[in-house]
């Protein structure tokens, strides 16, 4: 090989037809023809190869073997191929002075941008000519000021309305303020001819103070622009319910926003901003069972600072946990005050402590509301058929302090029983006598827990009440109940039957003896933590080990829960004329003086049991199903002996009762 094969070049030569069918790089991209190999220009012995390519040194080139000589040679990188690498930019095509020519005669207006759609694709856009749109961060007035009272949203099929709502108190729609987007292509307004707020676009702000009502979004329930339940959008040509969160914000500097007494049982999430104590700005939510001083407190979610209510001073503060208890003694101790009576949403009015010094606190607060989707259920189990349906929460139909729930004609609704701490059923005939107080109802359930947990449900049977298996199925929402399954401890002003404290001690310890042992050790220190608690404890607890907190209750002896008692005489005669109905004196039921009361039904007894306490104890009926308990297969007994506490003559308060509700026609009034 090397300088000696030149005898045997035609040899060679085959070889290199041969090699000449494999491919390179610059072949595979098509840089040399098919079958066009280059060949390497002939040698002389002894002499230096020659390079094909252009020799500068700039560009890459790729080394080629020689079979002829038998070494490698340099080629240049094909243009094509170094663009594929980025190693060179495509060359610049020069330009074609022709075709400004025809360019010349086509119109020198840019193309348009896409067209957004508005409410007339909804059947919402305005009537006539639609004006041309606002100038972005414009609307009417000039620029939208960034530090007044704004509401925000989130959660808008149509991201365009998610934005923050600035209030321009200067431009009113119907006597009310409007609140603007920041760029100013969106604004919220009052409809005045259907009272309801709406989202409409800038540009069809003419339109509305002309008098039409366009929108995006209306509010369908009239209330404030905080809450998030009520608002309706246009999506896909239908409207429908959108799940939203909603802030409104306002500052130190704004006047109160929450004067409403309406617009306040709204505000159940505060959030501050701006206090020098840092640990107060955080969200507080609202415990409607946490009352504090007469009123429900607002508590952050490590459970150590709240805001509650001031009796004495008629004012709101702002306190921490290691003061809970002279707080619930009536003190006011606190961190942060109001300096009047307003809603401690309102930003206007907090003082804090500064250097040892009260001054007024330079706040930003949040009041923040999340779409609850109200309850719906549907019951199973029934005898009464017209009960075997769906139910749909109605929160603004409140009966005895709760929302009520309803079938779709309307004709029977669910409530709850103040009186007897429990939901029932009733029918629309009985709405007033709920209304008012009373404890109507078909169906009602045997423990203060929410209807729509377990089964224990009892049902009007003939003229008896039964015990039903019902199945309640959640169908929408989420249960959010406060009812403690036990009932707090309350201030009586004479004895009462409520468990106390250290009670409630002793019903835990004795749950823990049976289900845990191992924490008795433990429970002293629990007991301290859950000072002033006790109920809340004892709830948890028997919802831990899965005890009935009433079964758990009814063998606990408490003072003055003996139910015999001597009565003055001269009471006892008021009383005895009061039992009867003797309304000008004279007893219709004279001739059962000397009468026995007849043998009822255990239910029946029940509802007489019921009716004294109505009349001479109505505290006592919070109690009613723990004594029931306790005299079970005694109820005759435990009726008999109320009769003496009150000096009502069972045979006569009997008859006197089968009177009244022979003239109430066939509605039951549940035990």
């Amino acid at each position: 090989q090397g300088t000696t094969a030149l005898p045997w070049l035609p040899l060679q030569s085959r070889c290199r037809v041969r090699l000449g069918a494999m491919f390179r790089a610059s072949d595979i991209f098509g840089k040399r023809g098919a079958g066009a190999l280059t060949t390497v220009p002939a040698v002389q012995a002894g002499g230096a190869v020659k390079r094909p390519h252009s020799g500068g040194g700039a560009g890459p080139v790729n080394r080629v073997w020689d079979p002829a000589t038998g070494k490698f040679y340099e080629e240049d990188v094909p243009a094509d191929i170094q663009e594929l690498m980025g190693l060179q930019k495509k060359a610049k095509v020069e330009h074609d002075a022709s075709q400004d020519l025809q360019k010349a005669w086509q119109s020198p207006t840019p193309p348009k941008a896409a067209k957004v759609l508005g409410p007339s694709s909804v059947g919402l856009a305005a009537k006539g000519q639609t004006p041309a749109p606002q100038k972005r961060g414009l609307g009417p007035g000039g620029e939208v000021d960034r530090t007044a009272p704004s509401v925000e949203y989130r959660g808008f099929s149509k991201v365009d309305l998610d934005d923050r709502y600035f209030e321009r108190a200067h431009v009113v729609i119907h006597a009310r303020p409007t609140y603007w987007s920041s760029d100013g292509q969106f604004f919220i307004y009052w409809q005045g001819e259907v009272q309801r707020w709406s989202i409409c676009d800038a540009a069809s702000f003419p339109a509305v103070k002309a008098g039409q009502l366009p929108g995006w979004a209306y509010k369908e329930d009239h209330r404030h622009l905080c809450q998030a339940n009520g608002w309706m959008e246009a999506w896909n040509g239908e409207w429908r319910s959108p799940d939203l969160e909603v802030m409104f914000r306002s500052s130190s500097h704004h006047k109160p926003q929450w004067e409403d007494p309406i617009v306040q049982k709204s505000v159940s999430t505060v959030e501050f901003h701006g206090f020098c104590m840092k640990e107060l700005n955080t969200r507080y939510f609202l415990r409607l069972h946490q009352v504090i001083q007469g009123r429900p407190s607002f508590w952050d979610a490590s459970g150590v600072y709240f805001v509650y209510w001031q009796q004495t001073a008629e004012r709101w503060a702002i306190c921490d946990l290691k003061c809970l208890d002279a707080v619930q003694s009536g003190q006011c101790p606190g961190w942060a005050y109001r300096s009047d009576r307003g809603h401690p949403a309102s930003a206007c009015g907090w003082m804090e402590s500064r250097h040892g010094e009260w001054v007024p606190a330079v706040l930003e607060t949040t009041v923040i509301g999340t779409c609850q989707r109200g309850l719906k259920v549907e019951f199973s189990g029934f005898s009464k058929q017209d009960l075997n349906t769906e139910f749909t929460e109605r929160p603004d139909e409140e009966i005895q302090g709760k929302p009520t729930y309803w079938e779709s004609s309307g004709n029977y609704f669910v409530y709850w029983q103040q009186s007897m701490k429990r939901w029932a059923m009733c029918d629309k005939i009985s709405l007033q006598l709920a209304q008012s107080g009373l404890a109507p109802g078909w169906a009602y359930r045997k423990d203060s827990q929410h209807f729509t947990k377990a089964n224990r449900w009892m049902e009007v049977w003939g003229k008896d009440w039964k015990d039903s298996t019902v199945v309640c199925t959640l169908l929408e929402g989420v249960v959010k109940d406060n009812t403690p399954m036990v009932k707090a401890e309350l201030k009586e002003e004479a004895g009462g039957t409520q468990l106390s404290g250290r009670q409630y001690q002793t019903l835990v310890r004795r749950i823990y003896e049976r289900k845990n042992p191992t924490k008795l050790p433990e429970l002293e220190a629990i007991f301290e933590r859950w000072t002033d608690r006790e109920p809340e404890l004892f709830s948890n607890v028997c919802s831990k080990y899965g005890v009935d907190p009433d079964e758990a209750a009814m063998d606990l002896q408490q003072p003055g829960e003996e139910v015999p008692e001597e009565s003055t005489p001269g009471v006892a005669n008021v009383r005895a004329a009061d039992a009867v109905g003797a309304e000008d004196g004279e007893d219709i039921y004279a001739h059962l003086e000397d009468a026995e009361v007849p043998h009822l039904k255990a239910s029946e007894y029940a509802v007489l049991v019921q009716s004294l306490y109505e009349q001479h104890n109505p505290q006592k009926l919070a109690d009613m199903g723990r004594l029931l308990r306790k005299y079970k297969a005694r109820e005759r007994e435990l009726y008999l002996e109320v009769c003496k506490k009150y000096a009502v003559h069972p045979a006569k308060f009997h008859a006197r009762q089968n009177d009244e509700q022979g003239m109430e026609g066939q509605m039951a009034e549940p035990a």
